[in-house]
């Protein structure tokens, strides 16, 4: 904002700490319009008109918010995915998976499973071992009683 008058740079005055130089709030409305101009300044077309920028910002505000649901549930659902496709080749069912990981004391949550799934095959394959012997372990011994399953890795040690 160019200041050409006395009177506008008076406004300006008014508005600022002397000491800090930081905007105190107002009521004016030619704040309110220079704040909606900068948080639209990137848009292009007639972004002049306050009730069109206003209009334009407030809808990007939406789908921001949309967005980040959305973005939260696509990733959740490329994690599983990485999860199921690796444990199916181990002939492991990944539902039971993380449950039976927190029975034999390994907390590792769905996105560092998937990152070890993609990036460490042989550690996901030692991982998915320990989820399946816990997985064939009698519910006596804190185990899920289910059937032989797993890539077949000896596990010499009681979970």
């Amino acid at each position: 904002m160019v200041f050409l008058t006395r009177n506008l740079f008076v406004r300006r005055h008014w508005h600022t700490s002397q000491f800090f130089g930081h905007e105190t709030p107002s009521y004016d409305r030619v704040w309110e319009k220079r704040r909606i101009y900068q948080q639209a300044a990137h848009y292009f077309g007639r972004f002049r008109n306050t009730k069109l920028a206003r209009r334009y910002f407030t809808r990007s505000l939406t789908y921001q918010t949309e967005g980040r649901s959305i973005r939260k549930r696509v990733r959740k659902e490329l994690w599983d995915t990485r999860i199921e496709g690796s444990c199916q080749e181990l002939d492991y069912n990944a539902w039971y998976m993380r449950d039976a990981l927190t029975r034999a004391g390994v907390y590792l949550d769905r996105k560092v499973l998937a990152n070890i799934a993609l990036t460490e095959p042989r550690t996901f394959r030692a991982v998915t071992e320990i989820a399946a012997t816990k997985s064939m372990d009698a519910p006596e011994d804190g185990g899920m009683g289910m059937k032989k399953c797993g890539p077949g890795i000896d596990v010499y040690s009681k979970l």
